[in-house]
């Protein structure tokens, strides 16, 4: 420390805090202890400035900034304002002699004999900057290549950074406080940069921990962190130090101080310049190992600023990495380990960017842990590290590295394109490096083959067996709904511990499981679908649009149980009178307003009453057991019979399509079968297509009655759970579902022996590996235990129109319309025959898609719920086009063609 206290050296033994130097000063005094060449220095703490803090808040400009704060949609007035007080700053701020004499002494203590003569860089430190979750980066003021005599000015400019409108903004969106003027300044030698540029201890690309990125440019750094050049770009394996890729970049401008050496300037790069290699191996090896010793010190992945003159490195800045994913403990491997490969269920198959709650991921992993001890004979079935699946943090995973151990990559990566189109592409690209050589026992193939076969008797003799199996599955399934009704309804209030009715119930229906359902889809999907499919792919080759429109209808309009609700949601309009509301120009909270003041005719409410009795613990993000069923709230039914009613007439219905291609299917199963040459093929085709019609309608059943449990064993949850709000043992009933299922019982049994200490203590430790995946900025349906994100590469247009998108096909047709770009079911009103342009849908969904005129996704494959409900309902889907919630807008004229696979934005340039 130097004498004035409100002065720090950039190379003080003594570590001050954020609060006094910020978030740049204090990195700089850090890294100087670590043994790096950092540019010495001073920081003129924030108490330095207090005389400054006190006449801006003093000022009447001030002031009424502070009232603009009150006002909603302020944000052009206080642009305004925030510049009106900066001109008032430079105008009426100046240092006190006092002050100034501190800083000269200071700087002469570091450069006694050339204080006078050398440059500075004068740079602005906030004490919110630089912090784990914000980095504030570019908000800031830095000038370069100072003269001493000059110094007082630049203090000024870089202080009053602090009250510019991007860093009121940016302080609004982060939740800091808007009023507050902190600020310190960094006064440090000024490196005249040969190269410089950023480097990163983390791929921001792809999140891989192991790689480095290095950009730069010749000249100082501005021209790399300031955009204003395609800097060169280096990857380097942080373990080996091995170049992985570089690219050279434009660097078509440099940036320079001014010859009379006093600030910069940016100048044409010499033509040598442009294609020469900013950086050579040598360089780019001292680099990483800067780096990883930047990040061992800080323990978070971290970028920095460097600068090379006289091909000495100097490092300029470090701060941590705001926006990379996190991988929890449980998943993550060590540098020298084998990397484990993980499948995100929860995004592929549930369309889930967010986790679920940490009470519905470990409800959902008791189900995995009794479906792995029924059908797999194992116990840890549901342990990511030693078996298959895991359901942890709100995510439902794969470990596809065990997988690989017994499966071949061929296998999985065929099977996995029925559930998203871009898996194939991906796994046959990278699995190999993934796959264990250590087999993994716990995943029983042997088992599952078992399980999935039937005895020979019931292939030969196909129409007895495929009706006695429908039948039979039929009876257990209501039978396993009405006992548990019943089990539920006599333990709401017992003293059976919530975490023992879970497993009865999951003990109950995955040997229903066993029994029934796999081998029905063992005919379904093995022998019926997959083989279906596999016929027309290898005999159909030339597929004209005709022909496209027969596949698709061949397997469509199946009994699944969300088409079922669908059409029962339908037949619900038809005891209103459409006129009523569209006539008279009604709207959705008009109607809904009717139905709860019972103005609708008596046979509706009774029908009503049906459809919830059986679709009522049903809703959107229904998996999770945090979110809402129709029965806690009807609203969102109740909007899409609106929309059913004002869309639908009688030659114009769900009800009618689905007949109608059930009419016609015999007769485009005979027209394909037609089309096959040999007798053997045909029978083949006929046998596939028999076990496709009559088995695969109970594919969704298996989630029908897993959210069927989930549903029941809520009601016991939160009939419970009122004595913790009773005994203030929580502040909120939301406070449970942050709780695993095992620990939230223990409570419950145990209420009287817990302080509310005790249960956040709980909570907190529970809930920690749902705040990691929270906390991720980007998903992705595959990830490794080093961070690594998979993504496929985009499919190209041929033509490069660019206001054309390509994705798959999953649901034949073409349409236009108006897009709707929804997160969630409610989150805007839905008007009939809008193109629905989201993620990813769940069943929760299925009203809405039979109202839209077609529909976009980012995820899914054929079996994907939107794709299948879209193909029942005859709405035009395309599939996996990559961040298309971004690229629409709402409102825009959008072209569905599900012919080519193409999105085609109508009012955008070509």
């Amino acid at each position: 420390m130097s004498r004035n206290k409100n002065i720090v050296f950039l190379n003080s033994k003594c570590l001050p805090s954020i609060s006094e130097v910020g978030g740049k000063g204090y990195s700089l005094i850090k890294l100087s202890s670590l043994d790096l060449n950092v540019p010495n220095g001073i920081v003129l703490t924030v108490n330095f400035f207090n005389e400054w803090i006190y006449q801006i808040k003093s000022s009447t400009l001030y002031q009424q900034f502070l009232e603009l704060l009150k006002k909603e949609n302020n944000l052009d007035e206080c642009s305004s304002i925030l510049n009106q007080i900066k001109e008032w700053c430079l105008t009426n701020l100046v240092l006190t002699q006092e002050n100034v004499r501190d800083i000269e002494n200071s700087i002469k203590t570091i450069f006694p004999n050339e204080y006078n003569n050398i440059l500075y860089a004068v740079r602005s430190s906030s004490p919110e900057e630089d912090l784990l979750g914000a980095s504030f980066a570019g908000n800031y003021e830095t000038n370069l290549g100072i003269k001493f005599n000059s110094i007082e000015k630049y203090i000024l400019k870089s202080f009053i950074s602090c009250l510019d409108f991007r860093v009121y903004k940016y302080k609004l969106e982060k939740g800091f406080n808007t009023t507050e003027i902190k600020i310190a300044i960094v006064i440090m030698k000024q490196i005249n940069c040969d190269v410089s540029g950023v480097g990163f201890s983390i791929n921001p690309v792809n999140n891989d921990f192991d790689e480095a990125v290095i950009t730069s440019n010749f000249g100082l750094g501005e021209s790399v962190v300031g955009g204003i050049v395609t800097p060169d770009e280096y990857i380097l394996n942080k373990l080996s130090k091995k170049i992985i890729s570089q690219k050279i970049g434009t660097k078509d401008k440099v940036v320079k101080l001014n010859d009379n050496k006093n600030e910069t300037s940016i100048l044409e790069q010499t033509e040598e310049n442009k294609t020469q290699s900013s950086l050579n191996e040598e360089f780019l090896i001292k680099l990483v190992d800067s780096i990883i010793t930047i990040e061992n010190h800080y323990n978070t992945p971290i970028d920095i600023e460097f600068g090379i003159e006289n091909n000495i490195i100097y490092i300029l800045q470090a701060r941590p990495i705001t926006t990379f994913n996190k991988i929890p403990k449980l998943l993550a491997t060590e540098r020298k380990e084998q990397r484990q490969l993980y499948f995100d269920v929860t995004l592929a198959v549930q369309g889930f960017e967010k986790p679920v709650s940490t009470l519905g991921a470990s409800i959902i992993r008791v189900f995995f842990h009794y479906m792995g001890k029924k059908i797999l004979g194992s116990n840890h079935f549901d342990d990511i590290r030693k078996s298959a699946v895991d359901s942890i943090g709100g995510k439902m995973l794969l470990n596809i590295s065990n997988i690989l151990s017994k499966i071949s990559l061929d296998t999985l990566a065929g099977i996995s394109g029925n559930i998203n189109n871009y898996l194939p592409e991906i796994l046959s690209k990278y699995g190999e490096n993934y796959k264990n050589e250590q087999v993994c026992y716990e995943i029983n193939v042997r088992k599952l083959g078992m399980a999935w076969r039937l005895p020979i008797k019931r292939l030969i003799f196909y129409n007895f067996f495929a009706s006695s199996t429908k039948k039979n599955l039929d009876n257990a399934y209501e039978k396993f709904i009405n006992d548990n009704e019943i089990y539920v309804k006599n333990n709401l209030k017992s003293n059976v511990p919530v975490f023992k009715i879970l497993e009865q119930m999951f003990d109950q229906y995955t040997t229903l499981c066993r029994d029934n359902f796999i081998p029905a889809m063992n005919l379904a999907v093995v022998r019926g679908y997959f083989k279906l499919n596999s016929i027309i792919d290898n005999n159909f080759k030339d597929k004209t649009p005709e022909l496209k429109q027969d596949i698709n209808n061949l397997t469509k309009c199946l009994p699944y149980v969300t088409i079922l609700m669908g059409l029962d949601l339908y037949h619900l309009t038809k005891h209103l009178n459409k006129n009523d509301y569209r006539d008279k120009n009604k709207s959705q909270e008009e109607f809904y307003q009717d139905f709860l003041n019972k103005k609708f005719p008596k046979e509706f409410y009774k029908d009503y009453e049906i459809f919830m009795k059986k679709y009522g613990f049903r809703g959107e993000g229904e998996l999770d057991i945090k979110n809402e069923r129709y029965y806690e709230n009807p609203k969102p039914i109740l909007n899409q019979i609106y929309s059913s009613l004002m869309m639908y007439d009688d030659n114009n219905n769900p009800q009618k399509d689905y007949e109608d291609t059930n009419i016609q299917r015999p007769k485009i199963f005979k027209k394909l079968q037609d089309r096959l040459e040999s007798p053997e093929l045909k029978k083949e085709f006929e046998s596939a297509f028999n076990y496709t019609i009559n088995f695969l309608q109970y594919r969704e059943s298996l989630k029908y009655y897993v959210i069927f449990i989930v549903s029941k064993i809520k009601e016991i949850i939160l009939e419970r759970s009122k004595i913790l709000l009773e005994k203030n043992l929580i502040d909120h009933m939301d406070d449970i579902y942050k709780l695993k299922i095992e620990n939230l019982s223990q409570i419950l049994q145990n209420s009287e022996n817990y302080t509310k200490e005790e249960v956040f203590k709980q909570i907190q430790k529970d809930n920690e590996l749902y705040e990691i995946f929270n906390s991720w900025k980007r998903t992705s349906l595959l990830f490794d235990s080093r961070g690594r994100i998979f993504n496929s590469e985009r499919k190209k247009n041929n033509n490069n129109k660019r206001n054309e998108f390509i994705g798959d096909t999953v649901s034949f047709g073409k349409i236009k319309g108006k897009a709707k770009v929804l997160n969630s079911v409610n989150e805007k009103e839905f008007i009939p025959g809008e193109i629905l342009i989201t993620k990813a849908t769940d069943p929760g969904w299925t009203p809405l898609i039979i109202n839209c005129g077609g529909i976009v996704l980012e995820v899914g494959g054929m079996l994907q719920h939107g794709a299948l409900v879209s193909r029942e309902f005859n709405k035009p889907c395309i599939v996996g086009i990559e961040n298309v919630t971004q690229i629409v807008k709402d409102g825009e004229e959008v072209e569905v063609d599900a012919i080519e696979g193409i999105l085609r934005l109508l009012e955008r340039e070509e």
